[in-house]
């Protein structure tokens, strides 16, 4: 067993460092997705991307708020806006939009990934850096400025946004140096398990930058894996690290297939990095009708270790409740802290 174990850890390393290999281009260029090849709604640009994260119609709420709080076990969390709101002032839903730019790599194959394949592993990529990424930010923001919208969010996603956290040091502190940090925000979506990796691969300097703007960074974090699978030594220690380096962190995961002895497990290990991860945890559905998922595995049916009735985050608020008195969504997860 432990040779296997062995060698599955082994296969999830050589899958970070191919996707690394990837998204660094060399000279203080990244690869990103031209989002202009791609299905993706609302592009832009070939860099950027528009997304509104609260969309009622769609069940995706901030079910952490009072006003929503009826909804948390039928809606999927989304507050980014109130996370945002939180930092930068003002109601949460003037920040109900977001700018998306792809990474283009992961080292993960979701099932129910929203995320075509072949833009996981470098298709229709192109270089750039972050001084680019942000002014075609600028530029947007303007343009929409000028419709009535506002637009706050900068958000960095994929593929996986960490295999290349140099990036988002530079993303970040350009925003900084264009005077920006006081109306607008960086947020990362992450797996976390490319991070250790990637982190170690950063020189002395990049690494201090990266500590420095750290604690400014939103990072919602979705664990693909869970305790005992092969990927989970990788994700762990990325959720360890993030912590570490002072990220705000928003872990979720999908539930769809996870038991309650999956969740004990996942409980403990949470508990483990930081006591707060506990209760920031989002248990969300995965959105599993989208069509770049045709022709993959069938979609995750419900496991037999928890009883069809109960949702995945209602099983959830059970452990919350034995362990800490606490239900699901209980407060704003910004307002919790980490230690």
């Amino acid at each position: 067993m432990a040779e296997i174990s062995a060698r599955g850890e082994k296969a999830a390393l050589a899958a970070v460092r191919k996707a690394h290999e990837i998204v660094h281009a060399g000279r203080g260029q990244h690869r990103i997705t031209d989002l202009t090849k791609t299905s993706f709604e609302d592009v832009r640009s070939s860099y950027f991307r528009l997304f509104v994260p609260v969309k009622s119609e769609r069940m995706r709420l901030p079910t952490s708020l009072p006003e929503f709080s009826e909804f948390r076990h039928h809606a999927a969390l989304s507050d980014s806006p109130v996370t945002a709101a939180a930092t930068l002032g003002g109601h949460w839903s003037e920040h109900n939009l977001a700018a998306i730019t792809h990474v283009a790599a992961c080292n993960f194959r979701c099932s129910y990934c929203y995320v075509d394949y072949r833009l996981l592993a470098g298709d229709h990529a192109r270089r750039t850096t972050a001084g680019e990424i942000v002014t075609n930010f600028v530029d947007i923001r303007r343009r929409l400025a000028e419709d009535g919208q506002w637009l706050s969010i900068l958000r960095v996603s994929g593929g996986e946004p960490l295999l290349a956290p140099d990036l988002i040091t530079e993303v970040h502190q350009e925003l900084d140096r264009r005077g920006l940090l006081d109306s607008c925000m960086v947020k990362v979506e992450s797996n976390l398990s490319a991070l250790p990796y990637s982190y170690g691969r950063l020189d002395r300097n990049s690494r201090a930058a990266l500590r420095d703007v750290s604690p400014q960074i939103t990072l919602h974090a979705t664990l693909h894996a869970k305790p005992g699978e092969r990927d989970w030594p990788l994700v762990r220690q990325g959720l360890a690290l993030a912590v570490d380096l002072g990220m705000d962190v928003y872990p979720a995961i999908g539930g769809a297939d996870w038991t309650m002895a999956d969740m004990r497990a996942l409980f403990d290990a949470l508990q483990s990095v930081a006591r707060g991860l506990v209760h920031r945890l989002a248990v969300r559905p995965f959105n599993l009708s989208y069509a770049e998922r045709h022709g993959r595995r069938p979609a995750l049916k419900e496991a037999a270790g928890r009883p069809p009735s109960l949702s995945a985050s209602a099983a959830w608020e059970v452990l919350l409740q034995e362990r800490t008195g606490d239900f699901y969504l209980a407060r704003p997860r910004h307002v919790i802290g980490l230690r």
